[in-house]
């Protein structure tokens, strides 16, 4: 019994032995480093996968600050993205994780652009600062690390992170997960952006003529199910064509940029606002009937025809002529939209900046066939 007792004793000093010099070399401390690095990891791959799944750019950067928050608080945090089309920057700016009016100065951001093309790795900002120069227009925000978001067709923006509200400087594994978890980000805004850009018309931002018969689609089929009601406005700019020739492309170009913003900001979120090419746009007014479709053609009107165009020194306008189609469980799409034509020539041979209703029917087709006849080789 004494034997065993002794051999027990001797293997557990040899163990102690072993562990002590294990320790002493560091390979114990090690260990604990990579199970905590394959633990980051594990959450990484979880996060990635719930991040790319998101279906729009402002869900994204939401999950990202909920998962930078459960590690820490930077005293300012910007994502910003470039469009691949080249358009206006957007910028998601956050101070103390909560959203701020600040923004990056463009002029640092094309340094920063240009920094990252040729580098394309995440760095602390002083390390980009020695290599570049100073930056004046991002002293207030105290930058510390900065992140490139990176795509298939370069670079789609970049992170700015800012200094720790509590603790030091971000500890490796920190720096490592929001690194990684940005490319994810960049995947996600990648595709998020390039599907945007499949929708959408390049000139105005407005949803294409594709897009807007497969939302219409949808809608028919919904009215349909819920016996709801919404309606189509199909507008065309009065005497286009003589705008044009008078003050030039680049004037109708800025006017159709113009109606499109005005249009765009007087519907819900809800609805859906496209070009359907050349100066001829289209309005899915969902969940409204007869009057409010009225309604809202007319405060369309009314919008366009107040607009002061700046071009060349001078204050131009525009108005538009709008036919209103209300949607129906029975109609197509496409007839849909040759009714809302049909309202819209009445308009047209009506005098031109107006609004005319499509009222399905005998009389009502006939009096909008006899009014466009009347009027069509006006427009």
């Amino acid at each position: 019994m004494s034997d065993a007792n002794e051999q027990a004793k001797d293997r557990s000093a040899d163990i102690l032995s072993q562990y002590n010099k294990l320790s002493q070399t560091g390979a114990i401390e090690n260990l604990e480093a990579l199970r905590k690095e394959n633990r980051e990891l594990d959450r990484l791959i979880t996060d990635a996968a719930a991040l790319i799944a998101l279906p729009s750019v402002p869900l994204m950067l939401d999950f990202v600050i909920d998962k930078v928050l459960e590690r820490f608080v930077p005293e300012f945090l910007a994502f910003v993205i470039e469009p691949p089309r080249g358009t206006r920057l957007s910028q998601f700016c956050y101070r103390n994780l909560k959203p701020s009016d600040e923004t990056i100065p463009i002029e640092c951001y094309k340094r920063l652009k240009d920094h990252f093309l040729s580098k394309p790795f995440s760095d602390h900002f002083e390390a980009i600062r020695d290599q570049t120069g100073e930056y004046p227009g991002l002293k207030a925000y105290s930058p510390e690390l900065i992140f490139p978001m990176r795509g298939i067709s370069g670079l789609y923006g970049i992170v700015v992170m800012g200094r720790k509200v509590v603790g030091e400087t971000y500890s490796d594994l920190e720096r490592m997960y929001i690194d990684r978890l940005s490319r994810f980000l960049s995947v996600g805004i990648q595709n998020g952006l390039h599907h945007q850009s499949s929708i959408t018309d390049a000139k105005t931002g407005l949803y294409n003529h594709d897009f807007f018969m497969h939302r219409l689609e949808e809608e028919i089929s919904r009215c349909g199910r819920n016996k709801s009601s919404a309606c189509v406005l199909m507008l065309d700019v009065d005497y286009f064509k003589r705008f044009n020739d008078r003050y030039g492309h680049m004037a109708g170009d800025v006017a159709l940029e113009s109606l499109a913003t005005a249009i765009k900001g007087l519907m819900r979120s809800s609805d859906a606002v496209a070009r359907f090419g050349g100066e001829e746009f289209c309005v899915l007014a969902v969940d409204c009937d007869v009057r409010s479709a009225l309604e809202v053609a007319e405060r369309i009107r009314a919008e366009v025809e107040s607009l002061r165009i700046d071009h060349g020194g001078e204050s131009l306008s525009i108005t538009v002529s709008i036919g209103a189609r209300m949607l129906d469980s029975r109609a197509e799409a496409k007839q849909v939209l040759d009714d809302a034509d049909k309202a819209l020539y009445a308009s047209k041979a009506g005098g031109r900046n107006r609004c005319s209703l499509f009222r399905p029917g005998l009389l009502g087709r006939a009096s909008l066939a006899r009014t466009a006849r009347t009027g069509a080789q006006a427009r």
